[in-house]
């Protein structure tokens, strides 16, 4: 069991709430029992977007109003810039949003939690111009 703050991605939210067997899930589970989940504005972002009702999108407001809030600050933004430019000189391109979670997560120095592919590209890129 960790004690560290946990960033839950979109990508996990999802998983978690597909109840899958999965370690992903397993670890959104962990995180929230034990009070150290977290989301930012961009996580939230994509989850109220994504839902279905106005109930939906209610109960997730109030989810969300439990956790912890990273903010996303100028730094992430020209961070995740540098992390875009980097990854596209290596041919892989990620999502804005994927790389503001993943350097929201790094600056904070926090677990990341999610079950999207565009974050295993990004690895241990850099996110800064050298």
């Amino acid at each position: 069991m960790s004690s560290r703050l946990t960033l839950l991605d979109s990508s996990a939210f999802i998983e978690f709430s597909r109840d899958a067997d999965s370690g992903v899930a397993d670890a959104v589970d962990a995180a929230l029992a034990e009070g150290r989940a977290a989301v930012c504005n961009v996580v939230a972002a994509e989850l109220l977007s994504g839902c279905r009702s106005q109930g939906e999108y209610r109960e997730m407001e109030l989810l969300l109003g439990g956790l912890e809030w990273l903010p996303v600050t100028d730094e992430c933004w020209t961070r995740a810039a540098a992390l875009g430019f980097n990854l596209r000189r290596a041919g892989i391109t990620v999502p804005l949003t994927d790389r503001l979670v993943v350097v929201t997560a790094r600056i904070h120095d926090v677990d990341l939690v999610h079950c999207d592919a565009h974050f295993d590209l990004i690895g241990d890129t850099p996110d800064a111009i050298e």
